[in-house]
This record gives C-alpha cells, structure tokens and sequence, in this order.
C-alpha cells in the first residue's frame, strides 16, 4: 500500500506563505509564476485558516470541558 503524503506542518505552511508573499511583492518572475504562486499562496491561506479554526474549536472543547 502506498502512504500517504505528508501534509506540512503549519509553520512550514506559513513559511512558504512569507515566501510566496515576497516573490510577489518584488514581482521578480513572470506573469504566468506569479499567477501560479498566486495560487498557490491561497490554497495555503485556506489550509492555514482551516488549521487555526479547528485548532480554536479545540481549545474552547478544552476549556469548557
């Protein structure tokens, strides 16, 4: 059976968010990157979201547990 790919953590998450971030800020690669890093960058913005939400509702089953 195949595994699994990992998913990165989320600081690896918003790491390569701070990077992409960059890249677009400079505007240093082609259109075509950029709309690729663009991409990208909100599928990570959407995963990271995702994380602290969950991490949130986490924490307030915690507390009024």
């Amino acid at each position: 059976m195949k595994k699994k790919p990992e998913q990165p953590t989320f600081e690896e998450q918003l790491l390569r968010l701070e990077e992409i971030v960059q890249h677009l800020d400079v505007g240093d690669v082609p259109l075509a990157e950029m709309l690729t890093l663009y991409e990208e960058g909100m599928t990570l913005t959407q995963q990271c979201s995702q994380f602290l939400s969950e991490t949130e509702q986490k924490v307030t089953t915690i507390q009024t547990s």
